[in-house]
């Protein structure tokens, strides 16, 4: 970067992660980045997971430089009491917050040690009811902290932004968009024999055409409407296997569909798995069903990362990472047979699916890589640490990934 910052002494950044840093993910693969290179310029990190963190994470991120703090999640009051303490443990120049509900913040957010900046990385936001608030309560509540507190927003899609200024009503000139970013090292097209071995471990011929799948298993990921498509799907091309990776609160009503339909030979649910790296490369097509307003979606990039066509719905910020027609097929939530098309033509069409795959690698080694999302963060962080927010132009209200910040 052109600009130094001067400082006595060197920045502290406190980055806080609401999950539980259980296994190397595509979070777990940006703290460990952000601190390797916060390392190189002589900032100290400090992250803090609320959810709790494994040895072996913990481990992999002090030998990065960072320094790893752990509150248990408990009840919200011990939250509070375990981020405060750790706050004003190391006084930070920047609190960078993942994942933690604005309004649940706020009890905190004044008795900071000193005065310094607040970020915040919306990596969702829909408006909804949240304990006792309601959904209008909830915004009016919002409205409130961001446009009191100068807090800094950085939204994962022009999406996130868009709703924050429609809906929130918050200044554009706070909010950069800043796309999310897959590990190149990790998630990378596989070697000619993964695929057989993934068909071996689950028992299939090899001539078996994978569909993977990774999600929280909620209604809103769309797996119901999945396992619709796969009816339709394996009914043309019975050599096919779809890989439905992760936990949730809806799995047994999946088993349970699943049975219903009969796809048990068809559809496998693997539970969490921590080389979903292996099988994206290994597969086919990689999907994403959601039925919901999806912010941006780590499952579409991490697939175009690992060389496979993407079949997705167009929603929420999707459409800004997945080019459709190019990179993958983007259809209409909560349309089972379009989803069942998309794919039937990607089975049917493998030069066309390998070109997709191909032209997905390179939009994301160009726009979604791990070392692009850390150097935005940290261009921000600069930023902010060496000038005060100046008026941005009324218009400046629309912005897509990777926008710059009004500063």
């Amino acid at each position: 970067m052109e600009t130094q910052v001067n400082m006595r002494r060197a920045p502290v950044i406190i980055s806080v992660f609401d999950l539980e840093a259980k296994k190397h993910g595509s979070m777990e693969d940006y703290a460990l980045h952000l601190s390797r290179s916060l390392k190189v310029r002589g900032w100290k990190s400090i992250l803090v997971f609320v959810r709790g963190v494994t040895p072996e994470i913990r481990k992999v991120l002090s030998e990065a430089g960072a320094v790893v703090e752990v509150i248990p999640k408990g009840g919200q009051p011990g939250c509070y009491v375990g981020l405060l303490r750790v706050l004003w443990k190391y006084r930070g120049d920047i609190v960078h917050y993942h994942f933690l509900e604005h309004f649940s913040l706020l009890p905190i957010l004044g008795l900071l040690p000193r005065p310094r900046l607040q970020i915040f990385t919306d990596h969702f936001r829909q408006p909804q009811p949240i304990g006792w608030l309601t959904r209008s309560q909830c915004i009016v509540w919002d409205r409130l902290v961001f446009g009191t507190l100068g807090i800094r927003i950085l939204a994962v899609s022009a999406h996130i932004k868009n709703t924050l200024v429609d809906c929130y009503r918050m200044k554009p000139r706070r909010i950069t968009v800043i796309p999310n970013g897959v590990s190149l090292e990790r998630f990378k097209p596989g070697h000619s024999g993964l695929h057989n071995e993934i068909c071996n471990e689950f028992g299939v011929p090899s001539n078996t055409a994978l569909i993977i799948s990774a999600s929280n298993l909620r209604p809103e990921k769309g797996i119901a409407d999945l396992l619709t498509a796969a009816e339709t799907v394996v009914a043309e091309k019975p050599n096919t296997l779809f890989l439905v990776v992760g936990e949730g609160a809806e799995r047994q009503a999946l088993l349970e569909r699943t049975a219903e339909k009969g796809l048990q030979k068809f559809v496998r649910f693997t539970g969490s798995r921590s080389d979903v790296h292996r099988l994206m490369a290994a597969g086919d097509v990689v999907v994403a069903p959601s039925a919901w307003q999806e912010p941006a979606g780590l499952v579409v990039i991490e697939g175009m990362a690992a060389g496979r066509p993407v079949v997705a719905t167009r929603v929420g910020g999707i459409p800004e990472y997945v080019e459709d027609g190019v990179t993958g097929i983007l259809v209409e939530a909560h349309a089972p047979q379009q989803f069942a098309g998309a794919l039937l033509r990607l089975l049917n069409a493998p030069a066309e699916a390998e070109a997709m795959g191909r032209a997905g690698r390179a939009r994301v080694e160009a726009r979604f890589s791990m070392e692009r999302w850390v150097h935005d963060t940290e261009r921000v962080y600069e930023t902010v640490l060496t000038s005060e927010l100046k008026p941005a132009p009324d218009n400046q209200t629309r912005n897509g990934p990777g926008s710059e910040m009004t500063a």
